[in-house]
Order: structure tokens, then sequence, then C-alpha cells
């Protein structure tokens, strides 16, 4: 029996806070990280059965026809953000006459958004040997639900008693599918699931309230695996809460710290963790994470205000006072990285400045400002629909975009003006080293700054360069040589922090240029209706200089829209086309014989 050729292929992401485009071409890469959800589906495949094709990355390579021409079925796996390149994957597919199946939270979440095939929902564990079965047999259903595999009696994995598949059984990912040469950080899972109940938040419907872990001996294997590539760096522990299942997690600690001293420490990683990781409880645990390598946290802050974070049902965030929080793990050695969120219920209008002013503060250098999103199955989302405030359904993006998902407590437009604000004031030069300059200052001795090597002196470089033509460059120059003479041990993460800032700036720049230009569009408009009365009053309906000056606005308003950047364009997309429908409308009414259009814009 021929084996199926399965083509893996990753959508790509808009550029966001987190995918630091501007960034990675300082260091030669072409994403952050790999997809480390589809490593892991193609290692369940039996390879008696299947051929599977290296997996194409849409992030750092483009999809090409003769991929799809050489392929039986394409397998994808998405996130919400990535929903506009995961539909342009099946449009193509299905021109080359080829199947899809489509698993990851946005085909579990909004099945009805994705034009797959298949769906394999939920986690891979219990779904897709179900569905690689019926595919072998010729028979695959249309989706597979964690719930009606359980219910048939497919699921091959054990569960716990909350119904979800325990990770024992999860293989090593097959890093011989990508080129991690290619990438910023490696990723390894340890955990799924989180304890808290924040109202915002689809991880517990997605992963549910109970965090599973693999073994200490499976998290041995996965380092060992990724290490005999050769790979070493900065590795991304891409659980939601890492501190989820503390008794699981302080019983791997030690093996893991002995692995990173055995090898002079391979590794460095990134985390992210609820704010409880400070709590006196936790002590043992955040110097058990130190001692592992864990350089950098992102903590989910989300509110300086009690009460928001009361409804947030986030109250673990308020039982230690969040500077002292943030503090405590700074002198334990970790660089704190944190998201806000505006726009939520019991909000006062002076939540930009408290947020910045704690911002500042705290010396969170990479804080994630974003407004609130609604996605669908979240506690928030039920109470919203049951007020009647929902409008159109989140689209996964929540920073660097000006618009809500539901009717906010607070006038939207002071909303959406205060937070352009926040953006501005948090990534001005000035206020950003002057945080990072408040984190050195609060980073304890265990703090091991990153290493010097070739490609980090070649970003120093670039960055010098690009610094040289930018009016901030300055105080870039002068952060970088405080930096060098008070505190050299951090002169490789000081460069990391400026570089980041260029993202940052370029990002921000780049989402407010796309939002002003949906105003201007009725600007143009309104200049056009303006050269039209007068042209007419002068020569005539009929005049041809109508057509021709209608003609130059549109020319002039593509122009201006094809300099956006590309990922910021959806609104201004929008604006365009209504631009161009207004225009020649009215031009329009003046070559008929009637009344000139009042039509307002």
């Amino acid at each position: 029996m021929s084996k199926i050729k399965v083509l893996p292929v990753y959508p790509r992401f808009p550029e966001t806070f987190w995918g630091g485009r501007t960034a990675l071409e300082y260091i030669g890469k072409k994403a952050v990280m790999p997809p480390l959800g589809l490593l892991t589906v193609l290692a369940m495949l039996p390879e008696d059965r299947f051929e599977i094709h290296r997996i194409i990355d849409l992030n750092v390579e483009p999809l090409t026809d003769e991929h799809l021409k050489n392929s039986d079925i394409v397998f994808i796996s998405a996130m919400i953000p990535q929903e506009i390149s995961h539909n342009e994957i099946i449009r193509r597919a299905h021109k080359h006459g080829k199947p899809v199946a489509a698993g990851g939270p946005l085909p579990t979440s909004y099945p009805e958004r994705s034009g797959a095939d298949h769906i394999v929902a939920g986690e891979a564990e219990v779904t897709l040997p179900a569905f690689l079965k019926d595919l072998v047999n010729g028979n695959p259903r249309k989706i597979y639900t964690e719930k009606d595999v359980i219910k048939e009696g497919r699921c091959k994995v054990e569960l716990t008693k909350m119904g979800k598949p325990c990770l024992t059984q999860t293989p090593v990912p097959r890093w011989d599918l990508i080129d991690l040469e290619l990438y910023y950080s490696a990723t390894i899972q340890y955990s799924r699931g989180c304890p808290r109940r924040c109202e915002f938040c689809e991880i517990t419907h997605l992963f549910g309230r109970e965090p599973r872990t693999k073994t200490p001996e499976q998290m041995i294997a996965e380092f060992n695996a990724l290490h005999k590539t050769g790979y070493h760096g900065n590795v991304q522990l891409v659980d939601d809460n890492i501190i989820g299942n503390g008794k699981n997690l302080r019983a791997f600690l030690p093996c893991g710290i002995r692995w990173q001293e055995e090898r002079d420490y391979p590794f460095e990683f990134d985390i992210e963790a609820s704010m409880d990781l400070a709590w006196d409880f936790n002590k043992d645990l955040l110097g058990g994470l130190v001692k592992l390598g864990v350089s950098h946290a992102f903590l989910g802050i989300e509110s300086t205000e009690v009460d928001v974070l009361k409804i947030m049902g986030k109250g673990q965030n308020s039982k230690m006072p969040q500077l002292e929080a943030v503090r405590r793990i700074q002198q334990a050695g970790i660089v704190v990285t944190a998201g806000v969120i505006v726009g939520n219920d019991g909000e006062k209008p002076d939540i930009f400045d408290k947020l910045f002013n704690f911002i500042q503060k705290a010396g969170i250098v990479g804080s994630m400002p974003g407004l609130l999103r609604v996605p669908r199955n979240t506690d928030l989302h039920a109470r919203l629909k049951k007020e009647g405030r929902l409008r159109e359904e989140a689209r996964g993006v929540n920073t660097h975009h000006f618009s809500f998902d539901f009717v906010p407590e607070q006038d939207e437009e002071l909303l959406i003006k205060g937070y352009k604000n926040l953006l501005a004031k948090l990534f001005d030069p000035g206020n950003y080293y002057a945080r990072d300059r408040i984190l050195q200052k609060n980073l304890g001795p265990n703090y091991s700054g990153g290493r010097i090597n070739l490609k980090g002196v070649i970003a120093f470089g670039k960055l010098f360069k690009r610094q040289l033509f930018v009016k901030s460059g300055i105080k870039c120059a002068r952060y970088l040589a405080k930096t060098a003479i008070r505190n050299p041990s951090y002169f490789v993460e000081a460069v990391t922090q400026a570089i980041k800032l260029d993202h940052y700036r370029t990002i921000t720049t780049a989402a407010l240029e796309a939002d002003d230009y949906i105003p201007q569009t009725k600007s143009w408009y309104e200049q056009f209706a303006g050269k039209a009365r007068e042209i007419c009053s002068r020569r005539g309906k009929k005049d041809e200089r109508i057509g021709l000056t209608a003609n130059r606005i549109i020319v002039k308003a593509e122009r201006r829209y094809q300099k956006l950047h590309e990922d910021f364009r959806e609104g201004a997309e929008r604006a365009l086309e209504n631009l161009r429908q207004k225009v020649r409308s009215l031009e329009e009414s003046y070559r008929t014989p009637r009344l000139e259009s009042t039509a307002q814009f």
C-alpha cells in the first residue's frame, strides 16, 4: 500500500508585538519560534502509512504550487491571528484539488470560519488517531471533537478525571522537519491547562483547569532531542502558566537543573507564569527556575485596579502589591515582561496614567498593552452576550489595533485616544531606556545575562549603523555607553532591549499610520466634493474635469494605501473601498440630469 503524502503548512502570523520581524533582521532570523504544535502532531503519524514533507512555515518561506502538486493532503495548525493566511492556504490547496485537515485553536473554537475539509479539533492526542485511521481507510469525516471521539470509545490515551488527555504519551517533536537556524528561539511544552479562571481567557476552554504535565523523563528526552540537533540558545517554555502544577514542577526542576549544569547551560529559558510566582509559598519554585536557566518571565498583570482584577477573575494579582511582586521576581534574576489590558469594565478615565506610571516604576521594559478582546467560549463572552454588548467576533490580535469587538463601559473614542497615547509614551525612547535603567537596578546577582557571540556582534553593528540616522540615536548611544561602563555584564541584554525598541516603535508607527488613513479618506472625499461643486458652477455638470479630479483623488488614496504596512491595512482597505464608491457615485451624479448629490461620507 502506498503511503499518504502529507504536506504540513504553518500559516503566516501578521506583524504583532510578539512577531519581532524588525528585530529579527538584526540577527538574520526569519521568525521568533518554530511551529511546535505541528512538529508534535507530525510525530504522531505512523511512518509506515504516511510520507511527511518538511514543514512549510510561511513565516520563513513561501508555499509553492510544486509543494501542493506533490502532496495528497495538506495539514494545517492555526491560531486565531493566523486566520487570513490559514484561509488562503486552504484556497490554494483546493485550487490544486488537495484536501485540507486543520487543527489548533482557530478551527477548534471557530470551525465555521475554517474552510478545511477535515477539522481535528481539541487536543491531538485524543482526536488525531481517529482521524488518521479514517483517512487511511478512505472515509474521514468533516469534524473530530474530543467529546465525540471519547463517546465513541476511540480515544487511545489515558484521560484525567476531568476528561483531558494525560501528556505522558505525547511524543518528542520532529525537529528534523524544520531548519532551526531560521528561528530566534526553540520551543518546548511542559504543561497544558491553568487552574485560574480569568474571565477573558480561552485557555481553560481549550485545555481545562487541571494543569497536566510531562514527566521529568519526558522533559529530559526533549532536552536531549533538541540538544542533539546542535541547537543552543533561547528556548521558550510555551506553557500558559508554568507554575500551574507546582507539585510536578518541583519534581522536574532538580532533573532539569542537573541536565543544564552537566552541559554548561546550553539553553536559556523564557517562561509565562501567573503573578503568584512571587508569593512566599513559591519561593522555591522561583529559585529553581532561576537555577534552571530562566532569564525572562512574561506575567499577565492586566490591570493595576483591584476592582477591575476582581471582575476579571484575577484575584491572585491583588493578593500581593504588584510592584513588590515584580521586583521580587527581578531581584531573583529574571527580567519581567508583562501584558496589560485596557477597556475593562470598572476602569476609570485615569487608567492610562496609572498603567504608565506603574510600568515605569516597575522597570517592565517589554510591556505589552492591548485592548480587551472577547474570544468565544470565555466567561467574558457569555456575560457580554447576555448583556447585549457583543459586536463582531475577535480576530485574535489585541495590540496595535484600534477597535473593540464589544461595547465598552467607558466612552470608546476616549479609550482609543488614551490607548494610542499610552503606546506612544511607553515606546518613547527616553521612557523606554528609563525603564531599563530601573530594571538594571532591580535585577539580582543571579541574572546571568546573554552570551557574546559573532551574531551578537553583527547585530550590535547593525543597530549602531541604523541609529546613526534616526532622531533617537543619541539616546540609544548614551544608554548603551552608560551600560557598558556601569554594568558591563548587562550589555548584551541592553543591546537586545534597544533592538526590541526598534521593533516596538516600527509596529506602533505602522499601526498609527494605518489608523490615521481612515479619517484621511473622509477628508479626501470632502476635497473632491468641494472641487466638483466648484467645477460644476463654472463649467457645467458634464465637464470632464470632474472625472479627472475623481481619478486623481482615488490614485492619491491608493498610493498612500500601498505605503501602509500590509498587516495593519484591514480598516484602511475598507475605508479605501468606501472612498472609491462614494467618489464614483458623486461623479456619476454630475453626469445625470438630477439635483447634485448630497450624499454624506
